[in-house]
Parts: structure tokens; sequence; C-alpha cells
């Protein structure tokens, strides 16, 4: 029989032990090549290097920035991300990070694991979003309307270590964050093209640093003998397009990494992917997918193909495992909001009253190409009045590669699939009636960061 143990509640010597000598503090990092910005352009910010026994904790890290536009406009659901088409990072002429279409990947994270309540609050506060609604809110014209958003640039492979470190800052090389603007057209939705043209001013990175003793900063040179690894989880983009009418796609991705660990599908019709000035350019649809799959050197990922329906049950399930939460019960999601017009107006819609306003919610996450124009949020009404239905879609499909050995929570094993030198295909299988449509494909996979200190001094990068 095993010995008897004590409850955690009554083992009195087991107490925190206090942290190294350190302290910790704000840094603002102005942008590096000018303050006024206008669509299309690249702000640069270059992070010092050089600090001795400093670090960089890129959980804590927002851009700041001031954005006008010309014409009262309405931001997507993703907010102001709407804006970031392009975030690279790099140093030393390595590439760490380069994630396209950047909103759209962001906007399929808000709508996976966001909850109506923290859009409604944190997130209508920083970023300009609203709770349980498939628009963003809206910005008035002209300097008098300017406003400010703070950006947690978050999803990129500084801010994904696993498990969570914090970035030295005493490499020989600046650290190099660019973020290339959307078109407006493309961020904002306005009545005419041109109330959509904005600029940006006064950019800024902010960032907690950390800052050790000698003595602390010594012992950790010694601990790791002066090199510094680092796991972190990096996302790449491809995209294909799709003809009106077709019933197959096969693509072939050119994902080259050694754990692939998931892909995300999205589906945009080309006037939204390519931005339109009275079009929601995250309108995600289904475009009668039917089922899909992935092809690793000719063998079937899974086995057998994810079947789509009009409810989706099935694709979420597998989207959810590949985010590693089908049994987490705690996060909300946006997938399935919007409202829907009632058949029979000012017949009550509420299990709790016989005359209800007309907010029926619509099958948000399915919708296909017919529905899914992308030209409004919806707009509820009283009883006995037509309600505007939602014509934006939220349809997001998931595939899982990585073993159950780690199922994305091990801090100890990564399992993805080695893609190197391999071909990599996608395989999806449409009914008829599709539209023209741009895919995009988010490869999600681990990568090492390391920094000799004995060496060059820079940071590498392994995928």
């Amino acid at each position: 029989m095993d010995a008897e143990a004590f409850s955690e509640s009554l083992q009195y010597q087991a107490v925190k032990k206090r942290a190294v000598a350190s302290r910790s503090f704000r840094s603002k990092i102005p942008s590096s090549n000018g303050q006024n910005f206008t669509e299309g352009q690249t702000i640069q910010f270059d992070l010092p290097s050089n600090l001795a026994a400093q670090y960089y904790n890129f959980n804590q890290f927002y851009l700041r920035i001031k954005v006008t536009t010309t014409g009262a406009v309405s931001l997507d659901r993703n907010g102001i991300y709407n804006i970031i088409k392009r975030l690279t990072i790099q140093t030393a002429g390595s590439q760490l990070c380069d994630i396209i279409n950047y909103n759209a990947l962001v906007c399929a994270f808000i709508d996976l694991q966001a909850s109506h309540e923290w859009k409604a609050s944190s997130g209508a506060i920083m970023c300009g979003m609203k709770g349980d609604s498939l628009s963003g809110q809206v910005m008035g014209a002209g300097d008098a309307n300017a406003r400010i958003f703070c950006i947690p640039l978050s999803l990129n492979v500084l801010s994904n270590c696993t498990p969570h470190r914090l970035i030295p800052a005493f490499s020989l090389s600046n650290l190099q964050i660019r973020i290339q603007l959307a078109a407006g057209v493309e961020a904002f939705v306005g009545t005419t093209a041109a109330d959509c043209v904005y600029s940006i001013a006064e950019p800024e990175i902010v960032v907690m640093m950390t800052q050790l003793s000698p003595t602390a900063q010594s012992q950790i040179n010694q601990s790791n003998n002066n090199m510094y690894n680092i796991l972190a989880l990096n996302y790449m983009n491809a995209q294909t397009s799709m003809a009106a009418d077709a019933t197959t796609v096969n693509a072939t991705l050119g994902f080259s990494m050694s754990s692939l660990e998931r892909i995300l599908v999205l589906h945009r019709k080309s006037n939204a992917a390519n931005g339109t000035y009275n079009v929601y350019s995250n309108s995600r649809i289904r475009n009668n997918l039917s089922e899909y799959s992935f092809l690793i050197n000719s063998e079937q990922y899974p086995q057998r193909p994810i079947l789509v329906d009009s409810n989706g049950a099935e694709v979420m399930a597998e989207t959810l495992i590949s985010d590693h939460r089908l049994t987490d019960f705690t996060r909300g999601s946006n997938v399935n909001v919007g409202y829907a017009a009632v058949g029979t107006l000012g017949v009550g819609t509420s299990d709790l009253s016989g005359v209800a306003p007309n907010i029926v919610k619509t099958q948000s996450y399915t919708l296909d190409a017919a529905t899914a124009t992308g030209l409004s949020a919806g707009v509820t009404a009283a009883a006995g009045v037509a309600a505007t239905p939602s014509s934006i879609g939220t349809f997001v499909a998931g595939c899982e590669f990585e073993s159950s050995l780690s199922d994305g929570k091990s801090s100890n094993i990564y399992s993805g699939i080695s893609t190197i030198a391999s071909t990599i295909q996608y395989k999806g299988v449409y009914a008829p009636g599709t539209v023209d449509c741009q895919l995009d494909f988010f490869a999600v996979y681990t990568v090492l960061m390391s920094l000799d200190m004995n060496g060059l001094g820079v940071y590498q990068i392994r995928v």
C-alpha cells in the first residue's frame, strides 16, 4: 500500500520561493521609418538589442496607433485588426515570422475563441469590436473623429512560445517588426470607396521589459551555457482560387516543416477577399463544401474525409479538436451570431413572452454564397417590423495533424507531422452552385529559435 500523504492544505513547508532580483518596466518604441502612414504602406519597428540582462515579454505587447478615416465607416468584426494585411518579424536577414493575410487569420481566431462578453468590453475599448455582432463599431469622418487603438499583436512567433519564455533582448542584432497596411476598402466598410481612405499617426510598440541583476543573469548564462533555445508556434499562409460552379478543388500547398500541427481553411467570395468598399472582407462562406481532407505524399489525412453539412456539426468538432479544446466548455465563440427575419412579424419568438422583438438568430456559421453576400451584419427590429437579416458567414474548417502523444498541451514534447521534402495537397469536394472564391490555408507548426551568445549572437530559426 502506498504511504499516506497530507493534503496540500496541510503542507506548511511548501511555500513559494522569492524570485531572483529583477525589475520590470514599460517601454514605448516608436516606428523607425516615419510617424504618418497611409493604406498599403509598411510600418517598421526596430526593437533595441545589446541590452544587457534584459528580456522582452511578448505576452504583454501591443501596437498603439491613431487612425483617421476620410468618411464615416464601419469596422469589420475583428475591429481595427483588419488594417494589418501582413505581419513580418526578422533579424539579421533571417525571417522569424511572415503571416500574409494576418487580418483574416486573427478574425478566424477571434470568431473561434473570443466570447461575446470580451468583444463587448475589452475588445470594444481596445480594438473597436462589438459583442454578439458580425460587424465592428462605426468610426466618424475626419480628424475630429480620429481614434486611438491598442492592438495586442498575438499569433506571432515571439508571443507563441511553448511553454512561455521571455525573449532575450541582448542579441547582437535588432528584432524588426514590419506591419503592412491593408487597402482601405478591405479594412473598412463605407458608402463609397473614398470613405474608406485612412491614415495612421504616431504608431508605437508598447512592451513590458524585465531586467535581471548581474548575479541572476550570470547564473542563467552558466546554466544555459550562453545558449537560448525557444520553441514556438508559427503560422504560414497559402492561397488558391476557386472558379464558379467548380465541384472539386485540388490545391498543392507549399508547407514544408518538421512539425505541422494543424491547418485552417477559409473560403471568401472573391469580392470580399479582394476588398470592395461595401462588403465585409471577413465574410467566410461554406461555398457548398461537402467534404475535405489533405494528402501528404498521397497519404490521406484524416483517413476518412471530414464531412460538412448545412449545420456544420462534424466540421466544428474537427476544428475544435485541431484547437485542442473539444471538451473545453469555459470559452465561447462567435461563429453563429447574426439576425434573421422571422416568418410572421409580431408573433413571439421568445419562450418567455407571446410578443417579442424580431431577433431570431441565423445560422451564420455555414452560410453559403447565395445567402452570404457580406453586405449586412443585420439589424434587429421590434415586433411587427421587418428585421434586416445578416449576410455575413463565419465558416472556418480545421484539420489536426498532431499526435495524441502531446495533445497540443504537453510541455515536454511536440508531435506534428514532418512535411519536409513532401508534397501536401488540399482535396475539397463541393456540391453544385459554387461561386468565385479565394481559399486561404493557414498552417500552424512548431519552430525552434536559437540564440547562441558563444557564436553569432543573433537569432536563428529552424522549422
